[in-house]
This record gives structure tokens, C-alpha cells and sequence, in this order.
């Protein structure tokens, strides 16, 4: 398995699990519920560290696929630089939640752990499907701006695809 395989077999995991957390997260403060906030808690957690390998991976996969045919440079490049953004928030909102999960105790502090909590899964979540999506553009053309697929001389049953690709 290489660098490549890697990346895209584990990026989807940290992108769902700061998502998840973040709807748990919320609906726990709404019930004030103890064991939601704990499961949230974890679910960032485990979303900081699902993150490592697939940040880590990124340089292989980039060298992997940047010259093939129709490979954008400049999407590879907004990827690679939301993605540093992406990693340094879910750790952010791991440490976080594994401060809120070692002093779950202690009340006072914990009001402002899960505040804090709610405000990094919402970044979180938000940078993280940006770069989900810009790394998407990369290989997958049919979701870049610009992107239009025109049927042309439907006669004798032949239908053509034009597309018009963004030249970045």
C-alpha cells in the first residue's frame, strides 16, 4: 500500500468523525446530557488522531499523482495549504476534548472545555470539508467550478460529453 492508498483510504474518517462530534457535541448541550458530552468529546478526539495519518500521507499522495494528465498544480497547492490549516484546528479540538475528558470532575473548568469544544468542532468541521472538497477537485473534475458536461449530436444514438475543465 502506498502513500497514495493511504491518504485516500483514511481522509474521509476525520472529516466524519469532527462532524459527528460536533452534531453530538451540540445535542448534549442542548440536553445537558453528561454521556453525550463525553461521547463528543471522544468523537474529536479520535478525529484529531485519524487526522495524523492522513496529513502525513498527503506529501506521497501529491507526488504520486502530480503529473498525470489533467492533475492541478494550483488545487493541489489550495488543498496542501487549507489541509495545514485543517490539521493544527482538530488537534486543537482533540487536546481540547481530551482536557475535557481528564478533568470531566471538575465543573467549573469544564463549562469553558466544552464552550472551547463547541467552537473548534464548528472550525473543525467547517475547514475540514473545505479540504475534503478542494482535495476532491484534484483528480475528480466533474465537481470543480466551471465544470459544465454538454451533450452534443444525440442523432444515431451517439451522445458525445463535452467538458470544460478550469485550466488552474
Amino acid at each position: 500500500m502506498n502513500a497514495s492508498q493511504i491518504h485516500l483510504a483514511l481522509t474521509h474518517l476525520p472529516v466524519l468523525l469532527s462532524l459527528v462530534g460536533l452534531v453530538v457535541l451540540v445535542i448534549a448541550m442542548f440536553k445537558r446530557n453528561d454521556t453525550l458530552t463525553k461521547t463528543s468529546f471522544y468523537l474529536l478526539l479520535f478525529a484529531g488522531i485519524s487526522a495524523a495519518p492522513v496529513y502525513f500521507t498527503g506529501e506521497g499522495a501529491e507526488e504520486t499523482i502530480e503529473h498525470l494528465p489533467g492533475v492541478s498544480e494550483s488545487i493541489i497547492e489550495r488543498h496542501e495549504s487549507l489541509a495545514n490549516l485543517a490539521f493544527g484546528v482538530v488537534g486543537a479540538a482533540a487536546i481540547v476534548s481530551l482536557m475535557g475528558l481528564l478533568l470531566y470532575r471538575q465543573k467549573g473548568i469544564l463549562r469553558t472545555i466544552r464552550s472551547l469544544a463547541l467552537f473548534l468542532a464548528i472550525a473543525t468541521s467547517g475547514v475540514m470539508a473545505v479540504t475534503a472538497h478542494l482535495g476532491g477537485e484534484i483528480r475528480h473534475t466533474e465537481i470543480r467550478a466551471g465544470f459544465q458536461a454538454q451533450t452534443e449530436n444525440e442523432t444515431n444514438g451517439d451522445m458525445q460529453v463535452n467538458v470544460n475543465k478550469n485550466k488552474d
